[in-house]
């Protein structure tokens, strides 16, 4: 099964619960389509974990990262973790997804990471999941063909 990691602010946010349940929709719309998704919040959010240490979420999120098939970034908020991610991400050439509202500015650095395969701009959260599925189900056909050995008679 393919492993995603979904990555996005925490800290800082004014609409948390919202976009924490965006953040959860992105992880079931990846459970739909049967691969294995990590919301970082589900096991380490600041609020409901207060006592798993900033080293914990680290170690964490650092291995969880290294060990996922694609990275889908929500990028809307200026968040010191997602970038760490992402690079995280780029050193592993594991492929980026990125997502952010059309209407917001966003920094040219993340968005010329090199591994990143779709950068999906969106009007609402539900058109971002719209897209975001689309994106999926193209990369996963494309991730199940290499793995697929040739026929051969």
């Amino acid at each position: 099964m393919l492993n995603i990691y979904i990555s996005g602010a925490l800290t800082g946010i004014e609409e948390l619960v919202e976009i924490k349940a965006f953040y959860e929709a992105i992880g079931a719309l990846c459970k739909k389509i049967e691969m294995q998704a990590y919301v970082p919040h589900l096991n380490t959010d600041p609020i409901n974990h207060p006592n798993v240490t900033p080293r914990q979420v680290f170690e964490l999120d650092k291995y969880q990262v290294s060990q996922s098939d694609l990275v889908i970034a929500y990028i809307g908020f200026a968040s010191l973790g997602v970038g760490m991610e992402l690079a995280y991400a780029d050193t592993n050439s594991t492929p980026i997804v990125l997502l952010y509202e059309k209407n917001k500015h966003i920094s040219r650095f993340p968005r010329g990471i090199p591994s990143t395969i779709s950068e999906i701009q969106f009007i609402d959260y539900e058109d971002a999941l719209m897209q975001l599925k689309i994106v999926l189900e193209e990369w996963k056909v494309q991730q199940l063909k290499q793995l697929t050995p040739p026929y051969s008679a």
